[in-house]
């Protein structure tokens, strides 16, 4: 829902302070005699000019508390990691949709939101998914085509094992999450691969684990059995296996090492 100042602005709150009018990311409030004047044409509804107005003119609800600290903040990313193996315990439909609610506070480029999850939810329906890449498989196996691929990606065993049975997409997950964004959203991709993220880290916070599907999200533009009406006008920006996993870590992962150029 976009947040509409205009309509939640109240004059006798206003300390006159022109908080709301500094912090417009698209110039869309400006001071006049005292008072903000909101341009709704300019506005993207970010929300800036209600969350640090210091006299809540516009009746924001109050920061729930403290942020993580910074150790807090490491721990969680040192306890993340990639899920292989789940577990037989399937999310409830209320698990999903406590897991999704934080898309809520996911930025977007200038505020455009628009992000669509698409849920896949048990076993059954995940198998569904990996019949038709593999019937695929098996077709383009009699030109050869199958062994060529192999070849080039330096993936061969991956698609022996995926025609043998093995489900090599999905790991046996028993949610997939499908992550749309608007195609005329210039910053769309990226806006999805932030939505994800959040999901990620909140998959963490409620005992459950993850997988980037990389090779999902490589397939989906051949697996048309995959798409759906309701995802028109949209394009893909990321693929999550979600689950309750079968192993725990027992010991902090190596670190990774990355680079920092100035």
């Amino acid at each position: 829902m976009k947040f509409y100042p205009e309509e939640r602005f109240s004059r006798t709150d206003c300390g006159d302070c022109g908080t709301c009018a500094r912090v417009c990311s698209s110039h869309a409030v400006h001071m006049r005699d005292g008072y903000p004047v909101f341009n709704s044409r300019r506005c993207i509804g970010c929300g800036h000019c209600g969350v640090f107005c210091p006299e809540n003119a516009f009746g924001m609800e109050p920061l729930p508390g403290k942020a993580l600290t910074p150790q807090q903040y490491r721990e969680l990313l040192e306890t993340r990691r990639s899920i292989r193996f789940y577990s037989d315990k399937v999310p409830s439909e209320e698990e999903i949709n406590t897991l999704l609610s934080v898309l809520t506070q996911s930025p977007t480029g200038v505020n455009l939101q628009g992000i669509t999850v698409r849920v896949i939810s048990g076993p059954d329906a995940v198998s569904n998914l990996v019949k038709p890449v593999r019937k695929m498989l098996d077709i383009l196996s009699f030109t050869g085509f199958t062994q060529i691929i192999g070849k080039i990606t330096g993936m061969s065993d991956y698609i022996e094992r995926f025609r043998g049975g093995e489900d090599v997409i999905f790991r046996g997950a028993p949610v997939v999450l499908f992550f749309h964004v608007p195609r005329k959203n210039p910053t769309g991709y990226t806006d999805g691969v932030i939505a994800a993220t959040a999901v990620m880290y909140h998959a963490v916070s409620m005992g459950m684990g993850t997988l980037w599907n990389g090779i999902a999200e490589k397939l989906y533009p051949f697996a048309r059995s995959w798409h759906t009406p309701r995802t028109r006008g949209t394009r893909l920006s990321a693929v999550l296996c979600v689950g309750y996993p079968a192993l725990e870590p027992k010991w902090k992962a190596p670190s990774r090492i990355y680079s920092v150029l100035n």
